[in-house]
């Protein structure tokens, strides 16, 4: 009995697994299609809305098939209170299901409309209160800042110590890349990685718009030596190498 009790946890493991993988490999490409031009370069969404998105879709999974697989071993309520916080709480609510329903989804939302993407001429910035996206020329960009991070603990990722990023103002909005997602399409992105941003870099610089860099802090990048060069050269491009 017990060496099927722990087959049956294994099983239980492996389906909680894939559904979850399942679900997440789901959503971003319902996103990316619902966001993503055909000729687009790249895209990220925002630092606090990409870490968003895998919380609104994970937890409730995992919580979900939890308490599937907890019910299937007939686990007593109370101890699948205790080992899902999410669940504790759908318990609790009552009446205001639908409220707790309502903001999940407002902000599964506020996050999915919440990206950047690069084409070819192109800016397209996605807001909850611009959801198709709002285009923009490279023109229109004002500044860049690009550098590495310096702090040890952050929030944001790419502020990190050693996370390289590159950030351009646009419209009073500051928009960071800093692992961007490329067509996979353009070969020579699906190849070179980070190269879409040095492209873009060089770009931006040759139309003179004022850059801020600083390579402070590229000794403690732990990426391969080809990715800190590349970032190395993005901080040291101006428009005279363009010329």
């Amino acid at each position: 009995m017990r060496i099927l009790k722990i087959v049956k946890g294994l099983c239980l493991l492996v389906m909680l697994s894939l559904v979850t993988a399942g679900v997440l490999l789901g959503v971003f490409t319902l996103l990316e299609k619902l966001i993503l031009p055909r000729d687009y370069y790249f895209y990220q969404y925002h630092p606090l809305a990409e870490a968003a998105i895998l919380y609104l879709t994970v937890i409730p999974v995992v919580t979900f098939l939890g308490v599937i697989s907890g019910r299937l071993l007939r686990k007593r309520e109370e101890i699948l209170e205790d080992r899902y916080d999410l669940f504790f709480v759908w318990r609790r609510a009552g009446r205001g299901r639908p409220v707790l329903i309502a903001l999940w989804l407002l902000c599964l939302y506020c996050s999915a409309s919440s990206a950047a993407v690069v084409t070819e001429d192109k800016i397209i910035c996605h807001s909850p209160l611009h959801p198709l996206g709002a285009v923009y020329d490279y023109g229109d960009v004002t500044q860049i800042c690009t550098g590495f991070g310096q702090k040890r603990f952050a929030l944001l990722e790419y502020q990190k110590k050693g996370n390289f990023y590159y950030q351009i103002s646009l419209d009073g909005k500051k928009i960071v890349f800093s692992t961007p997602d490329v067509n996979e399409s353009i070969a020579r992105y699906a190849d070179e990685t980070y190269l879409e941003l040095e492209d873009f870099d060089r770009r931006l610089t040759a139309l003179g718009i004022p850059k801020q860099a600083d390579e402070k802090g590229f000794e403690d990048c732990g990426l391969d030596v080809e990715y800190v060069e590349r970032f190395l050269r993005i901080i040291a491009y101006c428009r005279e190498r363009g010329k």
